[in-house]
């Protein structure tokens, strides 16, 4: 017996070094560099094994389709948390995960590559790279002193984990690209789906599910500072998000989960938001909170300027906002709201008249597209701001969280909640606010009808005895009113052939500051020239500084600059009234004598021209920051042709007329040849033509036809000057006298695009979202209007990374980028064309 067992103790011996091998294995957390890791094997997370990592089918019935996944383990059924492949299985016999001596993951079928982590080479560190997984559920891979190169939270899947970080762009070494949680094809199917989840790149404070890349179907709201205003109120998630902003990545929420780590946010095939949390009792995964999870919550459920409320039986019922109206009201009948409400009656703005006030909706999620206000300090300065600008239907003011927030006059997806929402501040004309209180002062009439005839009585005895004495009065208060007025006048000296309380948007005089010529020439000694910031086709632009000490850029415009009452009416009209970020701020005027003078605030960065055509400079300006210009201008012209209630045309955008403040941020500038457009007016015709052909768009260079389109082929001719760091007029003379559009467009069909790229930007730039964007610009510059995409699309375009974009048509008009006025217009007017000089080239000192 005793030599049965020393015979048997080596095969246990045996026995047992493979068991200790086995489980040694399967708690391996790092895969180090020049290692892989084949279909069978695991790395499981640090410290206590929450996740784990490996080959897995997802779908029972095709079990040789293999993906690398991340998945919480000893949980069952297995819920996976992070696919690596999602576009293309692993289908061979023996897929593998390596790390390669550049720190970049691969997924290799075999030789074949189905995917990588797509980390920017560099030098290998001393002691290699490894990749790590954590028991958060993230898969790092570090160089050797510890620092982070790539992180699989930076990449997610469809599901969001305790501890990460949700911003716009993906972090890290590699190319840009949007973050993005998007849904699995199917329950089985981990191939991208339809859904995708992610913070909105115009306003980054809240979030949306968008379906096939642009369609919206839900938005959280706006972050209040505290919660996001259109999700019912849970624990689960007002204790667990915060706020951030990163230098590089911009604004970002992180999200902690308080009491457990099985817990995670899935975007779901059928594109719904869904949070799921370990019950305790069964350990099995349960539903504890889903958007949409009702019709009110599907993005703008009602049309516009509409309210959509749940009733007790789950249906959702709309209701037109107070003063609207339904747009369609047959099909509003038949159960169709999704063309929205109209107003009705006007704003009292609308039609020359005062008295729009506001009244306060309790309980709503805000609606889409708000826009802050910069330099408003408390609430009245808020409400005041929006009634003076008739292009803002609503406000809300917050100290220390939102601050000030305006909207336009489409208020889209506002939905009625039962608690936890936000008041909102609607914008009504005078008759539809009395008619909101009419029962309440019917009521407290017939509730106090003695008082009241007391009252009224005693009140005409009190006027009856001030009759003559009032009389002296007025007549007093008159006399002293006009020696006031022309004594004003006289002071400022105002000319009278500009009037700014007819014709205006709103119907009423701005709260703009009117300077004195002294004061403009002491702030500028007297226009000297050294603060002479540069010469524009109006007139030359002048560094000043006002008494407070506050640098301001001041615009004078030359008494033959071709620039008359009407164009200074109208830039003055228009900027006082516009508040974006991504447009130039108009602080006063001066108007004396024959002087007309612009203030504006002072952009130390220059206009975009003096960096992207410079070569200097040039190389300051890496994608990055060039593709933020891009959806800056963009999002001005979004307030501009939507946001506005009379749409806004510029007509003279050009890379002269783009200004930067000192952190690069974009503003339109010069409104000076801009046009309003009202109702139904989707283009005019003009006999005045001036601008540069190498901006303007052939229906208006040719025919003096000009719409919200004619800024879109401004702006991608803009797009390519600042992908190809060449000016559009350049191209004169070369490529049989094709204008930018012409040439972007022959090198984009030949295959060449990449060759169009600055050669400055292409170690910092993604070369796949370079060439989305100039497949963009050639959409934008369509010779026909009617093909070119409008403000919004071209926004979800540049969002969206996987939408499918159409294919351009080869531009037919490629007309020679020179500066010409249009054969139309007078001798006199020729003579005031801009050419290709900016109106207001401001240059720093």
């Amino acid at each position: 017996m005793a030599m049965a067992a020393s015979r048997r103790l080596p095969s246990l011996l045996a026995c047992l070094h493979v068991l200790l091998a086995i489980a040694a294995a399967a708690t391996n957390d790092t895969l180090k560099q020049g290692e892989s890791l084949s279909a069978g094997s695991t790395l499981v997370s640090s410290p206590t094994g929450v996740f784990e990592a490996g080959f897995h089918a997802p779908d029972p019935n095709q079990p040789a389709r293999l993906y690398l996944c991340i998945w919480y383990r000893g949980i069952h059924p297995r819920t996976v948390a992070w696919v690596a492949n999602r576009a293309a299985a692993a289908t061979g016999p023996s897929p593998s995960l390596a790390l390669a001596a550049s720190g970049e993951l691969r997924v290799l079928d075999g030789a074949a590559l189905l995917w990588s982590s797509n980390t920017t080479s560099r030098a290998a560190p001393r002691g290699g790279f490894s990749a790590v997984l954590l028991d958060s559920g993230s898969l790092q891979v570090r160089d050797d002193d510890g620092t982070q190169v790539w992180d699989s939270f930076w990449h997610p899947s469809d599901t969001m984990l305790s501890g990460m970080r949700i911003t716009v762009r993906a972090q890290g070494r590699g190319p840009p690209e949007r973050m993005l949680f998007t849904s699995w094809a199917s329950a089985t199917d981990p191939s991208p789906g339809r859904y995708a989840l992610g913070l909105d790149p115009v306003n980054p404070s809240q979030a949306y599910i968008w379906r096939d890349g642009n369609v919206p179907v839900w938005r959280s709201g706006q972050w209040s500072g505290l919660d996001f205003v259109g999700i019912p109120y849970r624990p689960l998630y007002v204790y667990g998000y915060k706020q951030g902003n990163d230098p590089i990545l911009g604004p970002y929420f992180t999200y902690t989960a308080t009491n457990t780590s099985l817990q995670r946010f899935v975007v779901t095939p059928d594109g719904k938001d869904v949070c799921y949390m370990v019950k305790q009792s069964t350990k099995e995964w349960e539903i504890v909170w889903m958007q949409p999870s009702n019709e009110c919550e599907n993005y703008g459920a009602c049309g516009s300027n509409a309210i959509c409320k749940v009733l007790q039986d789950g249906k959702a019922k709309c209701t037109c906002l107070k003063g609207f109206q339904p747009k369609l009201l047959d099909e509003w009948n038949a159960g169709n709201q999704s063309q929205g409400c109209v107003r009705k009656p006007p704003l009292g703005c609308q039609v020359n008249q005062t008295g729009d006030g506001f009244l306060s909706i309790t309980n709503v999620k805000w609606p889409d597209f708000s826009y802050w206000v910069s330099g408003v300090t408390d609430g009245d300065g808020c409400m005041n701001s929006c009634q003076q600008n008739c292009s803002c239907g609503a406000y809300v003011y917050m100290p220390m969280l939102t601050g000030c927030l305006h909207w336009g006059n489409d208020l889209i997806d506002v939905c009625q909640l039962q608690t936890g929402g936000y008041t909102l501040n609607l914008k009504l004309p005078a008759s539809e606010l009395r008619s909101h209180h009419a029962t309440w002062k019917i009521a407290t009439i017939v509730s106090a009808v003695v008082l009241f005839v007391l009252v009224a009585c005693l009140l005409l005895w009190w006027k009856s005895g001030r009759n003559i004495k009032g009389a002296v009065h007025r007549s007093w208060r008159s006399r002293r009113s006009s020696t006031r007025s022309q004594s004003t006048a006289s002071m400022l000296d105002i000319s009278r052939s500009i009037h700014f309380n007819d014709e205006t948007e709103d119907g009423k005089s701005h709260e703009l500051k009117v300077l004195s010529l002294d004061r403009i020439k002491a702030a500028t000694s007297n226009f000297s020239e050294s603060n002479k910031l540069g010469e524009g086709g109006f007139g030359p632009v002048y560094m000043g500084t006002l008494p407070g000490g506050e640098e301001v850029a001041v615009k004078r415009l030359c008494k033959n600059s071709g620039q008359g009452h009407e164009e200074f009416k109208n830039e003055v009209i228009l900027i006082a009234k516009l508040q974006h970020r991504n447009l130039v701020r108009l602080l006063a005027c001066c108007i004396q004598g024959e002087e007309k003078i612009l203030v504006y605030e002072y952009m130390p960065n220059k206009s975009l021209d003096a960096f992207i055509f410079n070569a200097e400079k040039r190389g300051l300006l890496d994608w990055r920051t060039r593709f933020d210009i891009i959806e800056g201008i963009a999002r001005g012209l979004l307030y501009l042709h939507r946001d506005s209630r009379l749409r806004i045309v510029h007509r003279d955008l050009k890379a002269s007329n783009i200004l930067l403040d000192t952190d690069m941020i974009p503003k339109i500038s010069d409104f000076g040849m801009a046009r309003m457009f009202g109702g139904d007016e989707n283009q005019f015709n003009t006999n005045r033509v001036v601008g540069t052909f190498g901006y303007m768009s052939p229906e208006y260079a040719m025919e003096g036809i000009f719409s919200v389109k004619s800024d879109v082929y401004s702006f991608g001719v803009l797009i390519l000057e600042i992908i190809t760091g060449k000016r559009a007029v350049s191209f004169h003379g070369q490529q049989d006298s094709l204008n930018i559009a012409g040439y972007a467009w022959q090198q984009w069909n030949e295959d060449k695009g990449e060759e169009m790229i600055d050669p400055l930007i292409r170690p910092s730039c993604s070369v796949r979202q370079v060439m989305r964007c100039i497949h963009i610009a050639l959409l934008c510059v369509q010779d026909h209007a009617q093909e070119r995409p409008d403000i919004p699309a071209v926004i979800n375009m540049l969002s969206s990374d996987n939408s499918a974009l159409n294919m351009p048509r080869p531009p037919t008009l490629m007309l020679r980028g020179r500066a010409v006025e249009s054969s139309k217009s007078s001798e006199n007017e020729r003579s005031h064309s801009i050419g290709t000089v900016s109106m207001t080239q401001l240059h720093g000192r």
